[in-house]
Order: structure tokens, then C-alpha cells, then sequence
């Protein structure tokens, strides 16, 4: 009898087993789940801007100049295309959105914050080329000159 029980407990614990593998890895997916398909990131494509210059100025005289080296990323290179048509029309908003962002009471308690300033100058390329046209902007780099 106890070998029998014993006989019993293992072929329960097998059957177990072998059904917990069949469900989670053998059964066939259900045709009413929805397959989800991976979208694959874009690619990004990029511009590197010529050196851009900042005077600061007060008092008629010149306090500070601040060179930036930026690069505008696109997701898509019919995008990229269209803004190289019109490249001096980028470079433009650029410079007059640094100088609007870039306030002397701003630059004399030092708030240089480089994210803030992305975030500008995506928003401002934004609204003058429409939008989703440019992936993002970044500040390669930004030296401060007294």
C-alpha cells in the first residue's frame, strides 16, 4: 500500500511537471491574442551648425561672449533635406532665439542650464519649421569667454 501511494505522489508530481511545461511553453498561441509587432527605433540622422557666437553686452560695452557648438538631429532624412534647403533660415532662428534666451541678468548669476536651453531651441525650430521636423537639439558644447 505504501508503495503504491509512493507510485501515486511521484506520477502526480511527472504529470505536473509536464503539464506546466506544456502550458507555458509548448501550448500554441491563442488566434484571439493580439500579436504585437516591435517597431524598430528610427534612424537618426544629424547637422552639425557652424560655431555660433553670443556677445553679451552692457552698458554699450562688451561683458562676455559665449560660443556654442550645436547639432540638430532629424528621425528622418526627408526631413533633414528640407531644413538643408533652407539652412541659413535654421541658423538664424538659432542665433535670435540664443540671444532672446540668453538675458545679461541671466548670464551675470550664471543660470546656464544646457537642457533649458535644448528645450528652447527645439521649441523655437519647432514653430518656425513646423513640428516633428526636428528630432531634437543639443549643445555639443558651450565655453563662456570674458
Amino acid at each position: 500500500m505504501k508503495k503504491l501511494v509512493i507510485l501515486l505522489v511521484i506520477l502526480l508530481l511527472l504529470g505536473g511537471g509536464a503539464a506546466a511545461v506544456w502550458w507555458y511553453f509548448l501550448r500554441p498561441p491563442e488566434d484571439a491574442a493580439p500579436v504585437v509587432e516591435e517597431v524598430p527605433p528610427p534612424v537618426l540622422t544629424q547637422i552639425d551648425l557652424p560655431l555660433t557666437s553670443i556677445a553679451i553686452v552692457k552698458s554699450n560695452t562688451k561683458t562676455q561672449r559665449i560660443d556654442f557648438l550645436i547639432t540638430v538631429v532629424f528621425d528622418d532624412p526627408e526631413k533633414q533635406k528640407k531644413v538643408e534647403e533652407r539652412l541659413p533660415r535654421l541658423f538664424d532662428t538659432v542665433i535670435s532665439e540664443l540671444h532672446g534666451i540668453l538675458p545679461r541678468k541671466m548670464v551675470e548669476q550664471g543660470g546656464f542650464d544646457r537642457t533649458y536651453l535644448e528645450e528652447r531651441l527645439t521649441k523655437a525650430v519647432a514653430a518656425r519649421f513646423g513640428a516633428g521636423t526636428v528630432y531634437k537639439i543639443y549643445i555639443k558644447d558651450m565655453q563662456i569667454y570674458k
